[in-house]
């Protein structure tokens, strides 16, 4: 039956697994390391679904009956799901101890070693958003190596995606970060080449390529390169947001406003069809920096046309103006 359950998963039939984990659970009748792999598999799916709050409550009991019957490779992956759902709901100093405490227990994994390049590249993606990147670049490396020294290009790639990000960030106040990431780039185009029908990874690279030429101050290459990966890898709503986010900032840097905003508002469209909160957010902020840059224009506009006479009519200022702005 635990192994029906995991086939369940495999198929992503993930909100018929969860259903058929908690009749399970229900029903009774496990011992203590088939139950500890019922709740891990439905947290696995939680974490699927989104549903973080959800997949810590089961990876917290997978854990706990886990360590109780010393099941070490269980123990490894509900390690990693908790620190995951954590991350996702922002609890980075929880997301961390679980990720380190994967480390404490390696001695007694078997199929669980299987796991460290994703811890390693966990523990980089959540020092990045605490905004420790000297943190955040080490896990990464430490990620890529692991996933290279197995010629796993896919985790290699991604973990090498997520670098570029960190350098990219570091770039702001130590420029050296433009050359390490150009040799990132060379080695992301070579995965990309090896998989030429999947073009996740063609579309990637050309958004990392546009990242950096964006960065390096040249806006009109980084366009090029932004409009390439949004033609390369269609009908992914996230690669889209960040694709039309970025020639969004293209368009700004060479003076373009109106194809920005035909950009900003790409992105949010893509945002919210990702159901993507985050997304949103960011979406916003652009939105919001847009419209506050505008306001000021018209001030401007408005201040420059009132007569330089004291004695002169001055032009009212309608509240009007700032509701067509909203």
């Amino acid at each position: 039956m635990v192994d029906a359950l995991a086939r369940l998963a495999e198929e992503g039939r993930f909100a018929r697994c969860i259903d058929t984990a908690d009749q399970m659970i229900s029903q009774g009748g496990w011992t203590p390391a088939q139950l500890a792999a019922i709740h891990l598999i439905s947290c696995r799916c939680r974490l699927q679904l989104q549903d973080a709050h959800g997949a810590l409550r089961s990876g917290a009991a997978a854990a706990a009956l886990a360590r109780q019957e010393r099941e070490y490779d269980l123990l490894g992956r509900a390690l990693l799901y908790q620190g995951t759902a954590h991350a996702a709901l922002a609890q980075y100093d929880q997301a961390l101890r679980c990720f380190y405490d994967y480390f404490t227990h390696m001695t007694g994994y078997r199929e669980a070693r299987q796991l460290e390049g994703a811890v390693w590249k966990h523990l980089g993606v959540t020092y990045q958003r605490r905004l420790e990147p000297e943190k955040a670049a080490y896990a990464l490396e430490e990620a890529r190596r692991w996933f290279a020294a197995r010629n796993i290009d896919y985790g290699a790639f991604t973990s090498t995606h997520d670098l570029i990000n960190v350098y990219l960030y570091m770039a702001e106040t130590d420029r050296s970060k433009f050359h390490a990431i150009r040799s990132l780039l060379t080695e992301q185009r070579a995965v990309a080449q090896r998989h030429p029908a999947e073009p996740y990874y063609a579309g990637t690279y050309l958004l990392d390529l546009a990242a950096w030429l964006a960065r390096s101050g040249r806006p009109r290459q980084a366009a090029v390169a932004a409009a390439r990966s949004l033609e390369v890898y269609r009908g992914d709503r996230t690669h889209a947001f960040h694709c039309h986010l970025l020639l969004h900032r293209c368009q700004l840097a060479r003076g373009d406003g109106r194809r920005a905003l035909g950009h900003l508002l790409a992105a949010w469209s893509d945002a919210v069809a990702a159901g993507n909160p985050e997304l949103e957010h960011l979406a916003a902020e652009s939105l919001a920096d847009v419209l506050e840059r505008e306001a000021s224009e018209i001030m401007r506009e408005l201040g420059a046309l009132q007569p330089s006479s004291a004695s002169a009519p001055r032009l009212p200022l309608h509240g009007s103006v700032r509701r067509d702005l909203q």
